[in-house]
């Protein structure tokens, strides 16, 4: 008989293939909710088209105003009106479901390793520490759904980047590269950034899962623990391991506080060239005041991708190592496994009967 129960199967599974990078092994699981995942991506494009035009109806508003000096804007008023509450349903309607769909996978993933925790046999569980696989099971996969939240929503920043970017080049060439400007800076500090928080990262997951550990042996040996009076040598364990995750998440802290003030301060140093240069501009009559303050909005416009992208670039290494725990998990192999052809074990009478049965431990003869 076949030592597996029946199990409710998990939507998708990881890729069992070891050689593969943590994200192409992960993909099998996204594209089980790929079609919830296609309504996201429509729904956040044309939420994205409707933002990025506002500043651009705006311009013509203003500019309209200030030449003209009469009527014209009640037409532009309720047109903003509608673009905002559509912007609005498309936004939320994104959000909604990309948030959704990442704790549905979140679910799956958990779904894959208790299904697989209940394959193992229990030499895995002599070598690898209950609170080890505790964490795991659960920070470990939360660093992964966060992700998949946050890292689509940067996409579609990235992409209204690059619609503002060609609606600002539209308007003044040069105005545009000078907003831009300070980009090439943000690239290096992030590869820099990045280059320091996984390693760093990596070691922290790993001493949160050694707390864990201790905690969860300390309360479930509770009588164990006090039988042979080993309180003050229990805590001394637990001071150490914590003191050991203070050093790792201290470290990740200030790895992100030399880098994302910087990051995120230089799209408004771009605001301030904006003003400064675009001013003299319009003084010159070279731009129209409409269009200054369309480049004013497509300036903060920009700089959401910027200020995402320290969060998301940090929370894609902590994935990394993350999924990487996690697969050490799923690639172990089962010491006892289902002879082939082996029957499935269905209607059991709830009677075990043992034939030909030994015992030894392993390395004995």
């Amino acid at each position: 008989m076949s030592a597996a129960s029946k199990r409710t199967p998990t939507a998708a599974h990881v890729d069992p293939d070891p050689s593969k990078g943590w994200f192409r092994r992960l993909l099998p699981v996204i594209r089980a909710r790929r079609a919830t995942f296609i309504v996201v991506l429509v729904t956040g494009l044309s939420g994205l088209a409707l933002q990025v035009s506002v500043p651009m109806v705006l311009r013509r508003a203003v500019d309209v105003a200030v030449d003209q000096r009469a009527g014209g804007l009640e037409g532009n008023v309720l047109l903003l009106v509608v673009m905002a509450a559509a912007s609005f349903g498309l936004r939320f309607a994104y959000r909604y479901l990309l948030f959704g769909t990442a704790c549905r996978i979140e679910t799956d993933l958990r779904s894959q390793i208790y299904d697989h925790l209940t394959r193992l046999s229990f030499s895995f569980y002599d070598r690898v520490a209950g609170g080890e696989v505790i964490s795991r099971a659960n920070s470990d996969i939360r660093s992964i759904q966060l992700l998949l939240a946050f890292g689509p929503l940067a996409g579609l920043s990235a992409i209204s980047f690059l619609m503002a970017f060609g609606f600002m080049l539209s308007i003044h060439v040069p105005l545009a590269l000078v907003t831009v400007s300070t980009m090439p800076f943000v690239y290096v500090l992030g590869q820099r950034l990045r280059d320091q928080v996984f390693p760093l990262s990596w070691v922290t997951q790993g001493r949160m899962a050694e707390v864990a550990m201790v905690v969860d042996e300390n309360i479930n040996g509770t009588r164990v623990v006090k039988s042979f009076a080993a309180e003050s040598d229990q805590i001394a364990l637990l001071s150490m391991v914590a003191d050991r995750l203070r050093w790792s998440a201290t470290a990740l802290v200030e790895a992100r506080a030399r880098f994302n003030p910087l990051i995120e301060a230089l799209p408004r140093l771009g605001m301030a060239l904006v003003l400064l240069y675009g001013g003299h501009l319009v003084i010159d009559g070279e731009i129209g005041v409409g269009s200054l303050l369309a480049f004013s909005a497509y300036v903060t416009m920009i700089s959401v991708p910027f200020r995402m992208f320290g969060f998301v670039l940090l929370q894609a290494q902590r994935a990394a190592a993350s999924a990487l725990r996690i697969y050490e998990i799923l690639d172990e192999k089962p010491a006892i496994v289902d002879r082939p052809g082996a029957r499935p074990l269905s209607a059991p009478r709830g009677r075990v009967e043992f034939r030909n049965v030994t015992f030894r431990y392993p390395g004995d003869a």
